[in-house]
């Protein structure tokens, strides 16, 4: 009954909120939003971009924005000052604002390229979601939103630091897939589309700040940074594997080479060019993490302490690798002379066989290598030809550097993040708004398959990952609301919810073959 009562005295503060009060702290959510139909205002009006109201230019201030933010609020746990705070919500609220208005924009940017010709669905024909980067910056539009919604509370500020940072990796990861517009095939002109991959867009978004939001739980609640640490070092020898032996191969694991592909004109080529000092670092950083996996797990069976010692040197070790990687890998990428000259001779006898195919006359080895020596001046290095290999690299670095700073600031981080129960119940209304989310993104997908493809569910690659990741929130829901599951347990479960969202996002468009395969966008 005390217990109760203590409840209710807490809440008596929230309930008293006067109407002006309220409406202050919505301020963080509506400005932008009016930021945002002025702009879109302004560009309409002039009939052309003009200054930096152009999608690009709007979309590069997003992400600026948001990488202030993340570094204010990271900063803000450490050292506690309330300018870091506001300033912290103010760079989410203009990020939020200059992402929402670049992506809206490609809107009147996508019908004046077209001539807004008539659709069956009129202006709703150029809606932006042509493809995975407009559905990206939709993606993390959500995800500022919801952000701002909870950390617009000072006692919730802290949260944001959990969010912010993946927030990062998803934009910059979308702004490598290239931001050119696609023109439709009729068969997809229906109003179910940008009703269905809306719906998408904001329900990512909320997935992705519960993610956050279980990670702080598990922090909070004295997880074992151990065990923290030897999932991101997993995690990075999964993302070296996969570089290793997917289908792209672009990291040479035992020759300790890394390669990228070429373009010309725009377009990406079957032929990749080895980037020098790349392959050997990430080899390097691949030990590395292999020693701090061993060490850690000889700690967690035998609680060793000295295992645990030299497990976080190598840790820290990793962490200062992985920052050289992407240094020399994006120097690299943009001062990188004549990379025709750096295409290793085992690539020569595939891109004949290419060669061979689009020219309809056979093309030997030979003379595909003195293709590519005659045309070298036209060859550019691609970032846009297999970004999850960049965006594996960036989050990679972005997990290692905040795993290893939290586990070096614990108290200051535990002190400045909520109460359990407090995180516990966000945790649970962001799933609750999740999943309902997720449901309709079934419902109109299959409703939008039926009128374009005549039938309801086809067991497409995408719709099997959408289903399996409304399962796993499902299953959140389920066992807390049936079972009583609380705490780490649920938490583990947004975690692994997450984890098939981004599968399905983005695993599921570049690695495996489908109706919604953006691969070749």
């Amino acid at each position: 009954m005390s217990r109760a009562i203590n409840r209710e005295e807490a809440m008596v503060p929230e309930l008293e909120l006067t109407v002006p009060e309220k409406a202050i702290g919505l301020l963080p959510i509506v400005l932008p939003i009016l930021g945002t139909i002025l702009l879109i205002m302004v560009r309409i009006q002039a009939g052309r971009p003009i200054g930096f109201i152009y999608s690009d230019a709007l979309v590069m201030l997003a992400l600026i924005s948001y990488i202030c933010a993340a570094v204010l609020l990271v900063t803000n746990i450490f050292v506690k000052e309330n300018v870091l705070a506001r300033l912290g919500l103010i760079t989410v609220a203009l990020g939020y604002c200059f992402n929402l208005t670049g992506w809206m924009i490609r809107w009147v940017e996508a019908g004046d390229k077209e001539g807004w010709k008539a659709g069956i669905n009129g202006v709703w024909r150029y809606f932006p979601l042509d493809n995975l980067y407009a559905l990206t910056l939709g993606f993390s539009a959500g995800a500022a939103l919801t952000t701002l919604v909870v950390i617009r509370k000072p006692k919730y500020r802290a949260l944001g630091a959990m969010s912010m940072p993946i927030l990062v990796v998803v934009l910059a990861l979308g702004m490598m897939l290239g931001s050119g517009i696609s023109t439709l095939p009729p068969i997809l002109d229906s109003y179910w589309r940008p009703i269905h991959v809306s719906i998408a867009t904001i329900a990512y978004g909320v997935c992705l700040v519960s993610f956050g939001l279980a990670f702080a739980y598990l922090l909070k609640d004295g997880i074992r940074f151990e065990g923290v640490a030897l999932w991101t070092a997993l995690y990075g020898l999964l993302t070296f594997v996969m570089l290793g032996f997917g289908t792209a191969s672009a990291f040479q694991v035992f020759r300790g080479q890394y390669t990228v592909s070429l373009a010309m004109d725009k377009s990406s080529l079957p032929l990749h060019a080895e980037l020098p000092m790349v392959g050997p670092l990430m080899l390097l950083t691949l030990l590395v993490l292999v020693g701090a996996i061993a060490l850690f797990a000889l700690d967690h069976f035998n609680k060793d302490e000295k295992a645990r010692t030299w497990g976080w040197r190598l840790f820290h070790g990793a962490v200062v690798l992985q920052a050289a990687v992407l240094l020399v890998l994006f120097f690299q990428m943009k001062s990188l002379d004549n990379p025709a000259s750096r295409i290793p001779v085992r690539e020569y006898p595939a891109f004949s066989v290419w060669m061979s195919e689009q020219s309809q006359q056979s093309v030997t080895p030979e003379q595909a290598q003195i293709w590519a020596q005659q045309n070298q001046s036209s060859l550019k290095l691609s970032m846009t030809s297999n970004p999850v290999e960049f965006g594996a690299l960036i989050g990679l670095s972005v997990a290692l550097f905040l795993v290893a700073l939290f586990s070096w600031k614990r108290e200051p981080l535990m002190s400045a993040l909520p109460p359990l129960k407090t995180i516990d119940s966000l945790l649970y209304r962001t799933v609750g708004v999740a999943f309902p989310l997720l449901s309709l993104l079934l419902i109109t997908g299959a409703v939008w398959a039926n009128e374009s493809w005549g039938r309801y569910w086809g067991w497409d690659s995408k719709e099997v990952g959408a289903l399996v990741a409304w399962m796993a929130y499902a299953g959140f829901l389920h066992t807390r609301i049936a079972h009583g599951w609380r705490g780490r347990r649920s938490a583990y479960f947004a975690l692994l919810g997450f984890a098939l969202v981004i599968f399905t996002w983005l695993g599921v468009s570049f690695i495996i073959p489908g109706l919604h395969s953006y691969a070749g966008v």
